[in-house]
């Protein structure tokens, strides 16, 4: 009788114990999904950023070329026509 006692006793310790196990996990997995999206909206947000600075980069960068300073400094870019004679068919 007594060991009837204790293995309910055993049961019911156990159930508890692993109902508080899967509510923590279920938290933990909760702010781990939110975490996560909190990642990828920065990342993405981050993304356009880059992206947009790469446009304006190279627009920068094309008007410096055809600015009259840079011209005069380094000379003007030669096609391939200009520069060794033949261009190469692919």
């Amino acid at each position: 009788m007594e060991s009837v006692i204790k293995s309910d006793i055993f049961f019911f310790i156990t159930s508890i114990s692993i109902i508080v196990i899967s509510v923590f996990v279920v938290i933990v997995l909760v702010h781990l999904i939110r975490i996560l999206r909190n990642f990828y909206k920065i990342s993405k947000t981050l993304r356009n950023y880059a992206e947009s600075a790469e446009v304006g980069l190279r627009d920068l960068g094309e008007h410096i070329m055809r600015s009259p300073l840079f011209t005069f400094i380094f000379g003007k870019e030669k096609s391939p026509k200009e520069k060794g004679g033949r261009v190469k068919k692919v």
